[in-house]
């Protein structure tokens, strides 16, 4: 009941607001819910910039090397943030812009919302105006076509500014110019809801969804991709609205480390299978890297590159007893008399006595206890140093565990906890440093606790970037096919090959995938000039011929 009247109350404001400023509801925006593939692989933000400032003591973006790395990326649009230099606005309007446009690329002007606009760092020449940036980008759509839409950031945290009223004018004023130009907030899956869809769906044209694992917030688990795409996807479609799908790339804040090259390349191949059936019409990287530089943010193991990590996200619900461990069968040397584990441990995270704890237990049994709020110096390895004799002596074998334990519930108290350098004595442990994967289990009563062994990567950002190429060139290969003016049994047949070449690669079957992609090109080859025009097939072979240089490359 107090459902329906809040919603009546806001009706009624409304009413009382379009009589008297003429405004109306604006119809819902249309949208392609009929099982077509999806045709927007995008990228935003992480632009190269130029290694000099120019006269205003600006690095400004370094146009021609950006455009060059998206072309290479095989994105056909871009998600442009305003927001990094008071100057980036005009270097859309005259650079970037035309850039893009002879490159055949789409833009989406980014803006940041009142949450983010402190400081100096804020969306120029208008800031906080959304009507006048409606009015502006507008304007500049009509010189560029391929200017296609706006989008702004964290839209959900900032409600209170974007009401349906406000949001009414920013859809009129940029209607009224471009009737065409799209309006895509970014949003979180908690937030995206039938409430949001009823008071403001008329006013937009999709949303973007950025994945974080929902109220887990992390980028390392990815299986609720699927369960949160088919939620949001089943909402949207209720109100004639597509999903555009946003995946991190680059490093989720109050998060251990940036996302792993694999989990950019899983995550990604889960929207692209989702483009293909058509709930997802668009999917673009986070802050995918284009300079390839060593991230030393992620530098973090005591020695050696990799170290255990034990992790509890922001906004993260736990209940006391919750825990996450790493576990293995210990050796024991019966000759000895003296038993003991050295090792290295660190935290990071709001320093709050009472509610995270890091253990070491002997066959379930806590040995050793540190409350996360003891070592007051974030990141910085503490030695300890734990008589095992009590616990050892006369056994042959033992499990021992490192062990992350919720002393309390939290619902937002985000922290991480570290162990590596293990040294011990009168016994054995497999893989002490945590060099590799191997030798220690894993074990949790929480989906909110989250623990694996981190290796720092220098080469990640390269790889994410080479990953996220070959998988949207994959997909261009079948959406071209799929979307191409051929007979019907003609496309069907190739359409079909193209899939199963992208099942193949996507399943890390690289050898089928080249004998599919082998067959798909003299496919191709034999109908060129006669089902297929020869710039068609020739187009379809050099897609052949750089994804098989590719795929053989990952042999």
């Amino acid at each position: 009941m107090k459902r329906k009247m809040s919603v009546i109350v806001l009706l009624s404001s409304i009413l009382m607001y379009s009589l008297l400023t003429g405004w109306a509801p604006l119809p819902r925006a249309a949208a392609q819910t009929d099982g077509q593939p999806g045709e927007i692989l995008a990228d935003y933000a992480g632009v190269v910039r130029e290694t000099s400032p120019r006269s205003d003591g600006i690095y400004h973006i370094d146009t021609p090397r950006s455009i060059q790395k998206l072309k290479e990326l095989h994105i056909n649009t871009y998600y442009y943030l305003v927001w990094h230099e008071k100057t980036d606005w005009d270097d859309l309007k005259n650079e970037f812009l035309p850039a893009a446009r002879d490159a055949n690329i789409n833009i989406v002007v980014y803006l940041v919302p009142p949450s983010e606009s402190t400081g100096v760092r804020k969306s120029y020449p208008y800031t906080t105006d959304y009507i006048a940036w409606s009015k502006a980008i507008a304007q500049l759509s009509l010189d560029f076509p391929n200017l296609i839409g706006w989008a702004i950031d964290d839209f959900n945290h900032n409600l209170s500014t974007y009401t349906p009223q406000y949001m009414a004018q920013m859809k009129q004023t940029s209607e009224a110019i471009n009737p065409k130009l799209m309006f895509t907030p970014q949003m979180y899956t908690d937030s995206l809801n039938e409430s949001f869809l009823q008071t403001r769906g008329a006013y937009i044209d999709g949303v973007i969804l950025a994945f974080r694992d929902g109220i887990y917030r992390n980028t390392q688990v990815y299986e609720s991709a699927q369960q949160q795409i088919d939620t949001a996807y089943n909402l949207l479609s209720s109100y004639d609205l597509p999903l555009y799908w946003m995946l991190y790339a680059s490093q989720l804040s109050l998060t251990p480390a940036n996302p792993s090259a694999n989990y950019v390349r899983e995550v990604v191949q889960i929207a692209l299978d989702n483009m293909k059936t058509g709930k997802i019409k668009g999917v673009t990287t986070y802050v995918l890297k284009k300079n390839f530089e060593p991230e030393p943010i992620d530098d973090k193991a005591f020695n050696d590159t990799g170290y255990l990590n034990i992790f509890v996200g922001a906004g993260a619900p736990t209940t006391a007893g919750d825990y996450e461990e790493a576990s293995q069968n210990i050796r024991v040397d019966r000759k000895s008399d003296q038993y003991s584990l050295t090792f290295q441990t660190m935290d990071h995270g709001p320093n709050a006595m009472g509610y995270h704890k890091k253990q070491l237990l002997i066959d379930s049994q806590v040995v050793w206890e540190q409350d996360t709020a003891e070592i007051l110096t974030d990141l910085q390895w503490n030695t300890i140093h734990v008589d095992l004799t009590p616990y050892l002596s006369g056994k042959k074998n033992a499990r021992l565990s490192f062990r992350f334990y919720e002393a309390r519930p939290v619902n937002n108290f985000w922290t991480y906890a570290g162990f590596d350098g293990l040294q011990p004595e009168g016994f054995s442990v497999e893989n002490g440093d945590f060099a590799d994967n191997s030798s220690w289990a894993f074990s949790s009563i929480s989906a909110a606790i989250i623990g694996e062994i981190m290796h720092y990567d220098e080469n990640r950002a390269g790889r994410a970037y080479e990953q996220t190429k070959r998988s949207y060139l994959t997909y261009e290969l079948y959406h071209s096919i799929y979307t191409a003016d051929l007979k019907p049994e003609t496309k069907t047949d190739l359409a079909e090959k193209a899939e199963m070449v992208m099942d193949e690669y996507f399943s890390e079957n690289n050898q089928k995938a080249i004998i599919k992609l082998r067959q798909l090109k003299n496919k191709i080859r034999i109908k060129s000039g006669r089902e297929i025009s020869l710039e068609m097939a020739e187009k379809w072979e050099s897609i052949c011929d750089e994804l098989l240089t590719y795929y053989e490359s990952e042999m």
